[in-house]
């Protein structure tokens, strides 16, 4: 059986006790490759951070192989990469520490593969660990070839990239590890950042702290912010100043600190100040791209930053510098349509959100805060992510993102403004 996602499935590659790697098309007709970890699995502990985590360091190691999409709070996850990228979903697989089996090449079409919780290959046991003990060497590594043993029953957690937690041994209850992490600090880092397109990097945006890994870079009122790269060229500058970027609108590799996923259940904060009638504030309506009015407080600008087909970012704070700095970007994009659940998903799994929790608001929006580092000095990050609906057809179709730091005081600052965006757009 097929597995779920914004992908056309055209045939099984191989697989491994714990996933298959498949062959799909994107909505564009582009070849990807998808390793996609089964739901039985992705529900044993451990599991699904461990696959997320191995997809990460994968992605972030030197020379490195970036996925395009992921969705790691699906039900099976997920992780796709452009064809480009070789045989990347059966390294994924072995860096997991599995056999990796690659399917025969007079199997029969996806279509006609029988529904199997594994991958084809025999599981005896409920999953948990691998076949074979984990790699315990660096979370980076890939092994060369598959192991030689048939895979044994699966009996507990795989050993979490990056946290050097092991598994239990079979008679013990099987034990979590903890979310994945960023092997570094971000915040205060000079490290370049990868850009998928190219081997050029980039320096990372002090109001971020830490970029999504998806990005060029402009200057724009002085401030360092992101402008989004999807070709194999530089963005051009129009000639008002605004980077211009090559679509798609869509981030094509993983950030550096993701959120932790799946988003916990949650509401939005009813605690959070909003904009009185006493505050000094000033409305701007006439923002290009954005389709609705934005609230700031007297002081803050608004400037585009970049923009594409379907995509726009504007850099929104006060004209301060160093650790007085308050704001951050604010995006909006075309969501895929059908924009279901599997597209916002994986929208939100590229975004940079400080390895903060994801907190599920209703059913189209999600945000985290987090303390973060900046040169030695504490911030507040707060990140936003949500869907609406724009158009005469009334269909939820645009994503719009906010992510902004400032210094801890100044919090509220983020949380009325993050305020007003829900209620405008209604999320």
């Amino acid at each position: 059986m097929q597995p779920d996602g914004p992908y056309r499935y055209t045939h099984l590659l191989g697989g491994s006790p714990v996933g298959k790697a498949w062959a799909a098309l994107d909505q564009q007709g582009r070849l990807v490759t998808v390793a996609v970890l089964d739901a039985t699995v992705a529900a044993a502990p451990g599991w699904r951070e461990a696959f997320a985590g191995t997809a990460n360091n994968l992605a972030q190691a030197p020379g490195g192989t970036p996925f395009t999409y992921a969705d790691f709070a699906a039900a099976a996850p997920w992780v796709a990469y452009s064809a480009e990228a070789g045989p990347a979903a059966e390294k994924l697989f072995q860096a997991l520490g599995v056999e990796y089996a690659p399917a025969p090449t007079s199997s029969p079409p996806a279509s006609g593969m029988p529904v199997s919780p594994a991958s084809g290959l025999p599981v005896s046991g409920p999953p948990g660990t691998a076949s074979g003990p984990p790699s315990t060497g660096s979370p980076d590594a890939v092994p060369a070839t598959p192991t030689s043993a048939a895979p044994s029953p699966i009996s507990g957690a795989p050993a979490s990239p990056g946290t050097g937690w092991q598994p239990s041994p079979v008679s013990a209850a099987p034990q979590s590890p903890r979310p994945y992490a960023a092997p570094e600090d971000p915040f205060s880092s000079q490290t370049p950042r990868i850009v998928p397109s190219t081997p050029r990097r980039r320096r990372p945006p002090l109001w971020i702290g830490a970029g999504a890994a998806v990005v060029a870079v402009a200057i724009v009122g002085g401030v360092a912010v992101w402008a989004l790269s999807g070709g194999d060229d530089e963005p051009s500058a129009a000639p008002n100043g605004v980077a211009t970027v090559a679509p798609p609108a869509l981030p094509t590799a993983p950030p550096q600190s993701p959120g932790v996923e799946p988003p916990t259940p949650g509401a939005w904060p009813t605690q959070w100040p909003k904009f009185t009638e006493l505050d000094e504030v000033r409305t701007l309506s006439d923002l290009e791209g954005l389709g609705f009015p934005v609230k700031v407080p007297v002081g803050w600008q608004c400037t585009p930053a970049a923009r594409a087909d379907g995509y726009v970012r504007y850099t929104c704070g006060n004209s301060a510098t160093g650790q007085q700095l308050t704001g951050g970007e604010l995006i909006v994009r075309d969501c895929p349509e059908p924009c279901n659940a599997q597209w916002q998903n994986a929208m939100r799994a590229v975004e940079e959100a400080w390895g903060a929790q994801w907190i599920r608001s209703g059913e189209y929006a999600s945000y985290a805060e987090q303390i973060i580092e900046v040169d030695g000095e504490q911030r507040h990050g707060l990140v936003v992510v949500a869907y609406f609906r724009s158009g005469e057809a009334s269909v939820v179709n645009r994503q719009v993102v906010i992510r902004m730091t400032a210094p801890v005081p100044e919090a509220y600052q983020l949380r009325r403004f993050a305020g007003y965006i829900r209620d405008v757009v209604v999320f």
